[in-house]
């Protein structure tokens, strides 16, 4: 995790002085910059929900039926609840990552402010200093004022999805590919890791270009190691994409530093070995321990970093195994006592893989790029430009085709994470590249000749021409989502506020079909009889999920609702069973709550007399 940069900076051209007034105005040009793209993030990822009436506290519609089973966890947190319980019923064992969530919680816990306040702020707080972070490194790398500009870059590059009504690519299944714009845009745990893991990158590059030093490095190094370990509390798959990006991108630099041949054609023999090893592996131990083979092809390059930088490597591979501890060690645990829904969960993912045509057409505006920091560094023989571009392909390719090599957890999902912390460090990097070969500027190397600036030319006109024609899918994802929030403060969210204030015990309620038991959630914080088969499972599960068929069909049994530990049930009037005679030996009214003038703008809480 810690890359040696001396030999880069040993080419970078030789220090100037540099009067005070001419490094406050270097600054302030550098903080303008910086300011215009957090104005241009904020108005390309918020403006579209800008309407008249829209308030922090707004929910973004985008992926709700997913976001809204996260945010219960912010919910629960927020009144006072912090077990790792399942968030609906607030029973059994939630195995997945939740902490960002329960950080949320506790600050809307302590602060009196909303779920949905706490939600969007942490989210957008979170990217803002993202973007804040690729200026800053664009204009440390670059030693251009102007650099500071392309910060908010990264949200506006697109997949080339060519279709006339859509911003993403489809594939089989439920699989799709999009731009770093739709997987930033919920604010839920994967989004913040993401910008997290970005953030840490791009600052750990500036940081040990411009001051390479053995301290810089071990401080800086350890710091990253400690933080992309902590996103495996965050997000399994957020935490996987910024690891194996870490751990290939060391690698590949300690290999091009070395300058030998043996240790790069070891590492692709086992990439080649891991693709034919991998699926009986799998077969034998299972899926998820199957992802710590994927990081065997970069064992020759990290052996060769930890004896050339010792503490330098050791201390944030420590530093990251420590913080990641809890939820691996904790989902061990939990895979070796047969967990019945991590065993489920690691079966679930079927028909998600990404072809090569869609993965290399998808793709291709960041490669392009890519591939001009490649090239420019086997010319140039910079071991920081071969290892970014080689550490980030390799990366990116075995976490987007883990269903080939056996372990098979959404291989899109990861695709799309490794799509946004690749145009996250790109920019800077990029853009160091062209500048080198494109200005006049002199430096300690020799001015390239004019075929290879030619070339790196065609390269960066290339990747500018590709990555605007991309920026259509942003524009179309920006048109779709025009006013697409939940108030989560209507007037039926305060009907359901005021009927479930007249909750007197802890057995669960159910809500009718008309009445979103997510949103009732969210906006009463009460314990609902429903959970998220692929976030967490209750402690009843077969008897919830049994009253849940029963009320499809129309008919409740007190032997059924006893079972799960359901005693209340909220209707709406305007539903079309009308409860009171459907079930009158069943219910008894406790109270209702208009929302609106019709007679049927009613809702109303019932008592559910159940059987043990």
């Amino acid at each position: 995790m810690s890359f040696a940069l001396k030999s880069l900076a040993a080419k970078r051209e030789p220090k100037r002085k540099e009067t005070t007034s001419a490094r406050r105005c270097r600054i302030s040009l550098v903080a303008a910059g910086t300011l215009f793209s957090v104005a241009v993030f904020l108005w390309t990822q918020l403006s579209m929900l800008a309407y008249p009436g829209w308030r922090w506290a707004s929910f973004r519609i985008f992926g709700s039926g997913d976001q809204l089973s996260y945010f219960a966890e912010v919910v629960n947190g927020a009144h006072g609840n912090f077990s790792a319980s399942e968030p609906f019923t607030e029973t059994g064992t939630n195995n997945d990552p939740h902490l960002y969530y329960q950080i949320l919680g506790v600050i809307a816990h302590l602060t009196g402010i909303t779920s949905a306040d706490a939600w969007n702020i942490g989210g957008v707080v979170l990217q803002i200093v993202l973007v804040i972070c690729i200026s800053l490194g664009a204009a440390i790398m670059t030693r251009r004022w102007w650099a500071a500009f392309f910060g908010a870059v990264p949200f506006l590059i697109g997949t080339l999805s060519f279709t006339s009504y859509s911003w993403y690519t489809l594939m089989q299944s439920h699989a799709v590919l999009w731009g770093a714009f739709a997987v930033m845009f919920p604010l839920n745990s994967e989004s913040a890791s993401l910008a997290i893991a970005g953030s840490l990158f791009v600052i750990f590059l500036a940081l040990t270009i411009s001051r390479p030093d053995q301290r810089t490095l071990l401080i800086s190094g350890t710091v990253v190691g400690a933080g992309v370990g902590l996103l495996a509390n965050f997000h399994t798959y957020g935490f996987l994409t910024a690891f194996f990006f870490a751990i290939y991108c060391l690698s590949a630099y300690a290999i091009a530093i070395r300058r030998r041949w043996l240790p790069a054609l070891l590492t692709v023999a086992l990439i080649v070995i891991l693709f034919q090893v991998g699926p009986p592996f799998a077969s034998s131990v299972g899926r998820l321990a199957t992802l710590v083979l994927g990081l065997v092809p970069a064992l020759p390059g990290v052996v060769i970093a930890i004896m050339r930088w010792r503490w330098r490597v050791v201390a944030p591979l420590l530093a990251s195994a420590l913080t990641a501890s809890p939820q691996v060690v904790g989902t061990w645990l939990a895979l070796q006592s047969g967990n019945a829904f991590l065993k489920y969960r690691e079966a679930s993912s079927v028909a998600l893989g990404v072809t090569w045509k869609d993965a290399l057409l998808s793709s291709a505006p960041l490669l392009l790029p890519l591939l001009m920091i490649l090239v420019a560094g086997f010319h140039r023989r910079n071991a920081l430009w071969i290892a970014y571009p080689s550490g980030v392909v390799i990366a990116w390719m075995l976490i987007a085709k883990n269903d080939v090599w056996g372990t098979n957890q959404e291989p899109y999902r990861l695709w799309i994470d490794g799509f946004a912390l690749t145009a996250f460090t790109v920019i800077p990097i990029a853009l160091d590249v062209a500048l080198n070969y494109l200005t006049p500027r002199a430096t300690r190397v020799a001015r390239p000749s004019r075929s290879w600036r030619v070339v790196v030319g065609i390269f960066a006109i290339a990747t500018l021409s590709v990555g605007g024609v991309s920026s259509i899918d942003w524009f179309r994802f920006y048109k779709s989502q025009e006013d697409q929030t939940l108030s989560l403060y209507t007037p039926v969210d305060n009907a359901m506020v005021a009927v479930a204030s007249a909750v007197t015990n802890r057995d669960l309620i159910l809500t009718d079909p008309c009445t979103d038991g997510a949103t009732f959630k969210a906006v009463t914080g009460a314990r609902v009889a429903m959970f998220s088969p692929g976030l967490a499972w209750p402690a009843r599960l077969a008897q919830i999920s049994a009253v849940q068929t029963s009320l499809a069909n129309g008919k409740l049994t007190s032997a059924e609702l006893g079972a799960a530990h359901i005693g209340w049930l909220v209707t709406q009037t305007a539903c079309a069973t009308d409860w009171a005679k459907e079930d009158s030996t069943l219910l008894t009214k406790v109270t209702v709550s208009r929302y609106g003038p019709s007679s049927q703008d009613v809702l109303t809480l019932w008592r559910m007399r159940t059987s043990s």
